[in-house]
């Protein structure tokens, strides 16, 4: 999630896919694959395309500024081994566009997951889920229960 626009934030999606190693398929340009053949992609979407308007409401209080733009990157297979690269790629964005990152965990997170979520950086928990800027995203890309829900 972003206050930037698509048109701002869509560049910076590219160059960091680019930075990751991922290749652009020059027959499908939606897919992006890694050296070992996993596909990847992105979306961008209006803000409230899939977050619930309280939601966004938070962020936004959060921020200090309104959210224009929905950034989804997928990958779009099963394999545990691409997951880091997509935390990574996450963190990146997040972090050239102002955004936040959305995390779904596999249980509830634990006070103390939570507390050093929020020590990094920010953390807006909902529900059994987050949002984190950069610098907590950096940190749960870091923490050995790090994990990206598909």
């Amino acid at each position: 999630m972003s206050p930037y626009t698509a048109d701002r934030v869509e560049p910076i999606v590219v160059a960091e896919m680019t930075a990751e190693g991922l290749d652009q398929s020059p027959l499908h340009p939606e897919y992006w694959h890694s050296a070992d053949g996993l596909p990847y992609g992105y979306s961008l979407d209006a803000a409230d395309s899939e977050t619930d308007p309280s939601e966004l409401r938070l962020l936004e209080q959060a921020d200090g500024r309104a959210m224009r733009c929905d950034i989804m990157l997928h990958i779009f297979v099963s394999d545990l081994a691409g997951r880091p690269a997509l935390g990574k790629l996450a963190q990146r964005v997040a972090e050239r566009t102002q955004g936040w990152v959305f995390v779904e965990f596999q249980a509830p997170p634990s006070a103390s997951l939570l507390g050093h979520l929020e020590n990094a950086g920010r953390c807006i928990g909902v529900n059994d889920y987050v949002y984190l800027d950069a610098s907590a995203m950096a940190a749960w890309n870091a923490h050995p229960a790090f994990h990206v829900l598909k």
